[in-house]
């Protein structure tokens, strides 16, 4: 059994008393809450965590969140871009400058806008669910299953039989999607919590360059390189964290 250690983000075990990272002071541990499904009696089943800590963000989390960072980017640079272009045709429209001008300027913005709708429509075919999406879709159409089997009873268009049997029936698939849902959520804000930890110290880094650079440390040229790619990466992790508190916020 692990937990979050709530200074550095990193995965600790539940007995331990201080964090083996950080060195911070760590409480008593707290139980994850499990919650049941309210259309039925049945209790979902307990959520067991029985896995070694988290220590890294898999390859193919890692990929998606890539995929959606790309997307954001490219959402980011369009809205600019057609930013920029209603403004030039509100000057030509107001006869401010010459057609032949502004047409200059608005062709090419043009052409960079459709080749970024080129890249979005290519990188949003690669766009796939996190385990956590699929389990919290799947536990939402076995809900509304739910509500539509009561709607049926209450209006006599359902036999009891049959009410009972798929009552019994959705309830089991309610209770289990439940308990699969939350072990994938647990698992996600656990990778959240390392991708914040990574961020943090990539900003913690490129903080130490600038005080290394001021000092006369580091030279220019080795100080110019270093500090672009960890703003590269500093750049990348937090589209991730921003990304993955998105979604895991909307669920």
């Amino acid at each position: 059994m692990s937990r979050i250690c709530p200074n550095c983000g990193q995965s600790v075990k539940d007995s331990a008393k201080f964090c083996k990272y950080c060195g911070s002071k760590l409480g008593a541990p707290v139980s994850r809450p499990v919650s049941r499904p309210v259309t039925t009696g049945r209790a979902a089943p307990a959520i067991v965590v029985d896995r070694e800590p988290v220590t890294e963000v898999p390859a193919e989390v890692l990929a998606q969140l890539e995929v959606r960072s790309a997307l954001m980017g490219i959402e980011e640079e369009e809205t600019e871009l057609l930013s920029e272009l209603e403004s030039l045709e509100k000057e030509l429209e107001q006869g401010d400058r010459s057609i032949a001008e502004l047409e200059e300027e608005i062709k090419p913005l043009k052409k960079k806008i459709k080749e970024l709708k080129t890249k979005e429509k290519k990188l949003q075919s690669k766009v796939k669910e996190f385990d956590f999406e699929k389990a919290g879709k799947e536990r939402v159409r076995l809900k509304e299953r739910m509500e539509k089997l009561e709607g049926l009873k209450e209006t006599g268009k359902v036999r009891e039989s049959v009410y009972v049997r798929l009552q019994d029936e959705y309830g089991q698939g309610i209770a289990e999607a439940d308990a699969q849902y939350q072990e994938k959520v647990v698992l996600a804000r656990e990778w959240l919590a390392l991708l914040k930890a990574q961020y943090k110290a990539v900003r913690d880094e490129l903080s130490l360059l600038d005080a290394r650079h001021s000092v006369g440390e580091v030279k220019e040229v080795d100080y110019k390189s270093r500090k672009e790619n960890l703003e590269k990466r500093s750049k990348t992790l937090g589209h991730q964290v921003e990304i993955f508190e998105t979604v895991l916020r909307d669920f």
